[in-house]
């Protein structure tokens, strides 16, 4: 069955209605899920459709009579006046299955039509009842992971902002100016000059931190102008030819904004260090589901069953790691390579998931 595949909560409850039918023809069947407070059902999915959206508090239906029995509750002809329900005519055949997840009631399927189906159909729709129970919460702790997911992303770009904050206004004012003092002494000696020399360095390598934390750019001109920035001067620094085609992303969250750049601009780094490239391209293409970001150089180039290790350094992720963050947001991270025939690194995420 192809429930399992479901993309969507709505799509998996239409599949589950449309398996039903292939399986016994019925005139009207819905799709009901409990509510977060327990205290309703809700009708997900319906055919005839006009129902969904219905809630269905506790009470005297057949739809909660299964639920409270937790097995599936058969009616042919006149309903059971032990069933305590509100049906005062008679019901051909109708069919309500409880979704069941170990102790966890997730829902009820009801079927009903002219006449009984038999037996295999009848255990095919029980079968059927207990995958859909099955993909609701395996869709349910989808839906929770990614909850949690985005919760640590947003505290993580919360914690890089700070950091990114107190050294733009802290440690890199300080290096900054007791680099001039030093200049400014006027000695002249060995020591003062490697003193001169590592307070440098440590001014480049607080602008490095600062520009993979949270450059400025960043917050202040948006994801296309801090990207540019970024591989144009990496593009400086190593002698590339740098070919830029970079589409207007749209509207984007804080996380989604920071990861894409991040993960572009570890693949332009792996490019540095790694390619010997002379030609590197850089694409951000918006299209109507989807937003990529494509990577392309001309350099040596790897085997790619090596791309779980390659580009790996103290405080960055490589491109497995890039994967992972990649992942985070729904995406996927593709890597085209062979040896003597450069590299592409592709991201391409839902739009969706972006804003």
């Amino acid at each position: 069955m192809r429930i399992g595949n479901a993309a969507s909560a709505d799509e998996l409850f239409d599949l589950v209605l449309e398996a039903a039918h292939e399986a016994v023809t019925y005139e009207s069947a819905s799709l009901m899920t409990v509510d977060a407070a327990g205290d309703a059902l809700i009708i997900r999915a319906a055919r005839p459709g006009r129902l969904v959206g219905t809630r269905v508090g506790v009470g005297p239906s057949i739809s909660w009579q299964a639920l409270e029995r937790r097995e599936p509750l058969i009616i042919e002809g006149p309903a059971s006046k032990e069933l305590g329900t509100p049906y005062t005519k008679d019901v051909p055949f109708a069919i309500c299955i409880p979704l069941l997840v170990a102790a966890k009631t997730q829902g009820v399927l009801n079927v009903n039509r002219q006449a009984h189906p038999g037996n295999d159909a009848i255990a095919f729709l029980r079968i059927l009842g207990d995958q859909a129970a099955f993909a609701i919460e395996r869709m349910e702790l989808y839906g929770d992971l990614q909850h949690f997911t985005g919760q640590l992303l947003s505290q993580e770009e919360e914690n890089r902002r700070r950091l990114a904050r107190d050294l733009h206004d802290g440690l890199a004012p300080i290096l900054v100016s007791a680099h001039a003092q030093l200049q400014s002494a006027g000695v002249e000696n060995v020591q003062v000059g490697k003193a001169t020399e590592l307070l440098r360095r440590a001014i480049r390598e607080t602008r490095e931190i600062l520009g993979t934390v949270r450059p400025a750019t960043l917050d202040d001109l948006g994801l296309v102008a801090a990207l540019s920035a970024a591989a144009r001067e990496m593009a400086d620094e190593a002698g590339w030819t740098l070919e830029e085609a970079l589409d207007d992303p749209g509207p984007l969250s804080r996380e989604a904004e920071s990861t894409l750049y991040r993960v572009a601009v570890e693949a332009l780094n792996n490019v540095k260090k790694h390619a010997a490239a002379h030609e590197v391209r850089l694409a951000l293409l918006k299209n109507e589901e989807t937003l990529e970001i494509d990577v392309g150089d001309d350099g040596h180039g790897f085997e790619t069953e090596q791309w779980g290790e390659a580009g790996v350094r103290p405080g960055h992720f490589g491109l497995l790691g890039m994967r992972e963050r990649v992942a985070f947001l729904g995406g996927l991270c593709k890597v085209q390579s062979k040896p003597g025939e450069g590299t592409t690194v592709r991201i391409v995420v839902p739009r969706e998931r972006l804003r």
